[in-house]
């Protein structure tokens, strides 16, 4: 839903030596499919750093990040992510609306930004007064 990947991002020391992001495609409006080719951060960490991050002394830290391309994609290809990502979830994606309705939403999706507001919709709890 981002104009732009991010270049840095703030984790704790714990998250990054547990690297989220391998595995994960960063579907791009310009519709290319990126993944994360490294990502380091802005300060040197201790030798003990991974095991002292599971303990007590997990620090916040910056890191930065660069992309590689994948390659173009179809809009299906995003919707079919979606789709996949909103029947493994959690109750992250459906906190406010049942999976069913947003499935449809994005069945109806005409477009990246179609697709954008289905997950916007998803992250808005319209019941709150």
């Amino acid at each position: 839903m981002e104009p732009s990947l991010p270049a840095e991002r703030v984790t704790s020391a714990y998250g990054f030596h547990k690297p989220w992001w391998h595995g994960v495609s960063f579907f791009h409006r310009d519709g290319s499919r990126y993944e994360v080719a490294s990502a380091l951060p802005t300060q040197a960490l201790p030798p003990l750093s991974k095991l002292l991050a599971a303990t007590i002394y997990n620090p916040r830290l910056t890191v930065r990040y660069e992309y590689r391309s994948l390659g173009r994609f179809e809009l299906t290809d995003l919707k079919q992510a979606l789709l996949k990502a909103i029947d493994k979830d959690d109750d992250i994606l459906t906190q406010f609306h049942e999976s069913e309705g947003l499935k449809r939403r994005v069945g109806d999706a005409r477009s990246f930004d179609d697709v954008a507001e289905v997950l916007h919709f998803a992250a808005t709890d319209t019941d709150a007064a």
